[in-house]
Protein backbone atom coordinates (compact mmCIF):
# COMPACT_ATOMS: atom_id res chain seq x y z
CA UNK A 1 0.00 0.00 0.00
CA UNK A 2 2.74 2.16 1.07
CA UNK A 3 4.59 1.82 -2.56
CA UNK A 4 1.27 2.52 -4.16
CA UNK A 5 0.64 5.34 -2.51
CA UNK A 6 4.21 6.85 -3.09
CA UNK A 7 4.25 5.73 -7.04
CA UNK A 8 0.65 7.82 -7.10
CA UNK A 9 2.25 11.09 -5.20
CA UNK A 10 5.54 10.73 -7.95
CA UNK A 11 2.53 10.19 -10.88
CA UNK A 12 0.88 13.30 -9.78
CA UNK A 13 4.26 15.46 -9.38
CA UNK A 14 5.78 14.78 -12.82
CA UNK A 15 2.10 15.41 -14.47
CA UNK A 16 2.17 18.99 -12.13
CA UNK A 17 5.82 19.67 -13.39
CA UNK A 18 4.78 19.17 -17.16
CA UNK A 19 5.26 22.16 -19.05
CA UNK A 20 1.59 23.14 -21.13
CA UNK A 21 0.68 26.24 -23.89
CA UNK A 22 0.14 29.13 -21.95
CA UNK A 23 -3.92 30.48 -22.07
CA UNK A 24 -4.82 33.54 -24.66
CA UNK A 25 -4.90 35.63 -22.04
CA UNK A 26 -1.67 34.42 -20.43
CA UNK A 27 0.14 34.52 -23.63
CA UNK A 28 -1.09 38.12 -24.36
CA UNK A 29 -0.41 39.14 -20.68
CA UNK A 30 3.28 38.46 -21.47
CA UNK A 31 3.63 39.84 -24.22
CA UNK A 32 2.54 42.55 -23.44
CA UNK A 33 5.21 42.58 -20.39
CA UNK A 34 8.20 42.24 -22.72
CA UNK A 35 6.59 45.29 -24.99
CA UNK A 36 5.82 47.14 -22.03
CA UNK A 37 9.53 46.44 -21.10
CA UNK A 38 11.28 47.58 -23.92
CA UNK A 39 9.47 50.92 -23.89
CA UNK A 40 10.65 51.23 -20.73
CA UNK A 41 14.31 50.46 -21.30
CA UNK A 42 13.96 53.16 -24.26
CA UNK A 43 12.93 55.68 -22.37
CA UNK A 44 16.07 55.34 -19.96
CA UNK A 45 14.04 54.50 -16.69
CA UNK A 46 15.67 51.89 -14.20
CA UNK A 47 13.76 51.81 -11.50
CA UNK A 48 10.41 51.61 -13.50
CA UNK A 49 12.71 48.66 -15.34
CA UNK A 50 13.25 46.86 -12.02
CA UNK A 51 9.99 47.09 -11.35
CA UNK A 52 9.32 44.22 -13.78
CA UNK A 53 10.99 41.99 -11.64
CA UNK A 54 9.43 40.12 -9.05
CA UNK A 55 10.99 41.50 -5.09
CA UNK A 56 13.68 38.26 -4.60
CA UNK A 57 14.24 38.16 -8.22
CA UNK A 58 17.08 37.73 -9.90
CA UNK A 59 19.08 38.39 -12.62
CA UNK A 60 22.53 36.95 -14.77
CA UNK A 61 23.94 38.26 -17.41
CA UNK A 62 26.04 36.91 -19.98
CA UNK A 63 27.46 34.64 -17.26
CA UNK A 64 28.43 37.70 -15.14
CA UNK A 65 27.61 38.40 -12.08
CA UNK A 66 24.50 36.72 -10.05
CA UNK A 67 22.43 39.79 -8.64
CA UNK A 68 19.56 39.37 -6.19
CA UNK A 69 16.74 41.44 -5.43
CA UNK A 70 14.82 44.44 -6.99
CA UNK A 71 17.14 46.91 -5.48
CA UNK A 72 20.19 45.12 -6.71
CA UNK A 73 18.50 45.14 -10.16
CA UNK A 74 17.65 48.57 -10.32
CA UNK A 75 21.32 49.16 -9.47
CA UNK A 76 22.74 47.18 -12.18
CA UNK A 77 20.28 49.27 -14.56
CA UNK A 78 21.23 52.65 -13.32
CA UNK A 79 25.23 51.53 -14.38
CA UNK A 80 24.50 49.40 -17.83
CA UNK A 81 22.17 52.04 -19.16
CA UNK A 82 23.82 54.93 -18.14
CA UNK A 83 26.33 53.59 -20.37
CA UNK A 84 24.03 53.02 -23.16
CA UNK A 85 24.51 54.70 -26.68
CA UNK A 86 22.59 57.36 -27.60
CA UNK A 87 19.45 56.01 -29.71
CA UNK A 88 19.54 53.01 -28.52
CA UNK A 89 16.63 50.60 -28.09
CA UNK A 90 15.41 47.20 -26.36
CA UNK A 91 13.46 44.59 -29.16
CA UNK A 92 12.26 41.99 -27.45
CA UNK A 93 10.66 38.52 -29.33
CA UNK A 94 9.11 36.32 -27.60
CA UNK A 95 10.16 32.72 -29.14
CA UNK A 96 7.95 29.90 -26.36
CA UNK A 97 6.15 30.30 -23.51
CA UNK A 98 5.67 27.22 -21.21
CA UNK A 99 3.39 27.36 -18.44
CA UNK A 100 4.98 25.44 -15.39
CA UNK A 101 1.94 26.07 -13.37
CA UNK A 102 -0.89 28.38 -13.59
CA UNK A 103 0.94 31.14 -11.87
CA UNK A 104 4.47 30.36 -13.78
CA UNK A 105 5.86 30.67 -16.96
CA UNK A 106 8.88 29.70 -18.22
CA UNK A 107 9.69 32.07 -21.26
CA UNK A 108 12.30 31.94 -24.01
CA UNK A 109 12.93 35.24 -25.34
CA UNK A 110 15.37 36.82 -28.60
CA UNK A 111 16.47 40.31 -27.31
CA UNK A 112 18.72 42.95 -29.10
CA UNK A 113 19.96 46.59 -28.72
CA UNK A 114 20.12 48.25 -32.17
CA UNK A 115 20.12 51.78 -33.15
CA UNK A 116 19.11 53.35 -36.12
CA UNK A 117 22.31 53.94 -38.16
CA UNK A 118 20.62 55.55 -40.99
CA UNK A 119 17.06 56.36 -42.10
CA UNK A 120 15.46 52.81 -42.17
CA UNK A 121 18.60 50.90 -41.61
CA UNK A 122 19.21 49.65 -38.00
CA UNK A 123 22.64 48.81 -36.54
CA UNK A 124 22.31 46.03 -34.11
CA UNK A 125 24.81 46.92 -30.57
CA UNK A 126 24.04 43.47 -28.73
CA UNK A 127 22.29 40.03 -29.10
CA UNK A 128 20.82 37.85 -26.78
CA UNK A 129 18.42 34.45 -26.00
CA UNK A 130 16.96 35.13 -22.85
CA UNK A 131 15.32 32.48 -20.57
CA UNK A 132 12.94 33.86 -18.14
CA UNK A 133 10.66 32.50 -15.13
CA UNK A 134 7.97 34.68 -14.94
CA UNK A 135 5.57 34.80 -12.15
CA UNK A 136 1.78 35.82 -11.85
CA UNK A 137 2.01 38.76 -9.30
CA UNK A 138 -2.02 39.94 -8.86
CA UNK A 139 -3.22 41.05 -12.60
CA UNK A 140 0.33 41.40 -13.88
CA UNK A 141 3.08 38.96 -14.62
CA UNK A 142 6.90 39.47 -12.85
CA UNK A 143 10.47 38.30 -14.08
CA UNK A 144 11.34 35.87 -11.12
CA UNK A 145 14.37 34.27 -13.01
CA UNK A 146 15.90 36.01 -15.86
CA UNK A 147 19.07 34.25 -17.73
CA UNK A 148 20.41 36.34 -20.58
CA UNK A 149 23.19 35.16 -22.79
CA UNK A 150 25.19 37.00 -25.65
CA UNK A 151 24.92 35.68 -28.94
CA UNK A 152 27.98 34.55 -30.66
CA UNK A 153 27.55 36.83 -33.84
CA UNK A 154 24.66 40.17 -34.45
CA UNK A 155 22.13 39.43 -36.84
CA UNK A 156 21.34 42.58 -38.69
CA UNK A 157 18.03 44.08 -37.97
CA UNK A 158 15.28 44.74 -40.24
Amino acid sequence: MRRLLLAAAAATLVQTAAAAPPSDTDRAALLKVAADLDATWDKGDPATVAEFYAEDGSLRMDGQTFTQGRDAIRRYFETTMARRPAGARHVTAVQNIDMLTGDLAFVDTHARIERERAPGEREVLADFHNQTVAVRDGATWRFRVVRSERMATAKPAK
